[in-house]
């Protein structure tokens, strides 16, 4: 079965995305669990709270990340399938 590639513009966006270390650290923080807390992001980034939203934000507009809210705090997942698209097995933990 051929593999669906996404549309050019998802493309760009998605290596884009990646081409930032901070980025691609927290898409390494969140290839190793299956979810993972703002609070930890805060945590283990050597970065402000506005600045890893600034990165979440261009993270799931690249189609990379979905955001959960639960009360007052956030929860991200890595789409392992839009990622594993662009770079086949990178997701895998």
């Amino acid at each position: 079965m051929a593999r669906q590639l996404p549309m050019p513009g998802a493309i760009t966006d998605v290596f884009k995305a990646l081409s930032d270390p901070m980025r691609w650290s927290i898409v390494c923080q969140m290839a190793a669990v299956d979810e993972i807390a703002c609070t930890t992001l805060e945590s283990t980034l050597p970065v402000s709270k506005p600045t890893i939203s600034y990165h979440i934000k261009i993270l799931y507009h690249a189609g990379l990340v979905q955001v959960r809210k639960d009360g007052r705090y956030y929860f991200y997942r890595l789409r392992r399938d839009v990622l594993d698209a662009m770079l086949p097995g990178m997701s895998s933990r």
